[in-house]
């Protein structure tokens, strides 16, 4: 999340410097890497801009080679572990897995645009599925073309067949249905593409505005949550906490209808004041957060539900499910930096359904578990048997 941010900025800044740029995407990874599929690096003729397909072994090699392997369209690089003898760059992935990139130049405006469909997304809070070709034998199919749809119903493609547009679509809207964000790869005679969701990001809303929201805000943004402090106060000095935040004047009941519209709406009360934080969680427990976490002891938050006339016991159980408090993961947390940590931890837990235990402690198993692939059968059989 935090990287498409950076990444749609950095393109902005090139934009209105008139600079050529072009987009790395990690497509598909076999045995370990640092990154995995879907990853991707902003860059320029000479450097990166923002973003990463590794652990720092791929990106020098891919901004030196990238615009020469493009120049006649885009062009999918393997890379496998280890380095090259006749380069003293690292050529290999680091971790010993191999590693197929696809390296386009960025047209902005133009059908199929990797970073158009992006901003159109994290813009609106709309969800979409794309599919992006990066190994082609087909004669309808070339490297780079690409799928996709929207939320809002509107699919699109960089190829003119629709019969071929009509065998994806399936696809599409059954990955869109699906919960997971998770890459996949589909696989049908004569090619090979990846299948990503584009997911709009979180939206962290901070009920309080004191010294110790600060690194709270500043944990969230560098996850890449969108994030809105409220607080009643009007005074400069607090706004000036959070320059690069935005700041709500108010009290929580006057936030409701803008969580209302976000697509994750997550919530945090720390307001240090009783009444304040009673009413933030009056609000809350009506609305569509996803998360509610609660700053104080256990013994605070059941008088918070007390002055709500309302017992842990007597919430529904997805109320129960949702209410964090006392908030955060058990870290052994005493300063604001690490209580912000413990609390912006266990939120990227629940938003990854991750069980956040050690990743040395658990059975011997790849840490990143790919989905299923997908082989890709025409449209008249995967309307028959409804499968992917």
């Amino acid at each position: 999340m935090a990287e498409l941010n950076e990444i749609r900025s950095a393109a902005r800044s090139a934009a209105a410097r008139g600079e050529p740029l072009w987009l790395a995407t990690v497509m598909r990874v076999r045995g370990s890497a640092y990154r995995h599929a879907g990853a991707r690096m902003l860059f320029s003729a000479d450097r990166m801009l923002a973003g990463s397909v590794s652990g720092g072994c791929l990106e020098a090699s891919i901004v030196h080679k990238g615009p020469w392997l493009t120049r006649e369209g885009p062009a999918c690089i393997c890379f496998e572990g280890g380095r090259s003898e006749d380069d003293e760059r690292p050529s290999g992935s680091g971790c010993d897995g191999t590693v197929d990139i696809l390296v386009e130049s960025v047209q902005r405006g133009a059908p199929g645009d990797a970073l158009a469909l992006i901003d159109e997304c994290l813009a609106n809070e709309r969800r979409a599925v794309v599919v992006t070709v990066f190994e082609a034998n087909h004669p309808r199919l070339t490297i780079g073309s690409r799928f996709w749809l929207g939320e809002n119903g509107a699919i699109g493609a960089t190829v003119s067949d629709r019969s071929l547009v009509a065998e994806f679509e399936p696809v599409l809207a059954r990955a869109l249905e699906n919960p997971s964000d998770e890459c996949r790869m589909v696989r049908g005679p004569g090619f090979e593409a990846m299948l990503e969701i584009i997911e709009p990001a979180p939206h962290l809303f901070v009920f309080g505005a004191g010294p110790d929201a600060v690194p709270v805000v500043t944990f969230a943004h560098a996850l890449g949550l969108n994030v809105t402090v409220c607080d009643p106060s009007r005074r400069v000095s607090v706004r000036e906490r959070f320059p690069q935040t935005d700041f709500h004047v108010g009290s929580a009941t006057s936030l409701a209808a803008r969580i209302a519209r976000c697509r994750t709406p997550l919530a945090l009360v720390m307001s240090h004041h009783f009444q304040t934080d009673v009413e933030a969680l009056g609000m809350l427990l009506e609305s569509r957060a996803t998360y509610i976490g609660l700053l104080g002891p256990a013994r605070r938050t059941a008088r918070l539900l007390n002055e709500l006339k309302l017992e842990r016991e007597q919430l529904s159980p997805r109320d129960r499910a949702r209410l964090h408090g006392p908030v955060g993961l058990d870290l052994g947390a005493q300063t604001p930096a690490q209580i912000a940590l413990a609390i912006l931890a266990e939120i990227q837990a629940i938003l990854q359904c991750a069980n956040a235990k050690p990743l040395s402690r658990r059975a011997p198993r790849a840490i990143q578990v790919p989905e299923p692939n997908i082989t890709l059968a025409s449209a008249s059989e995967l309307a028959r048997t409804g499968s992917t």
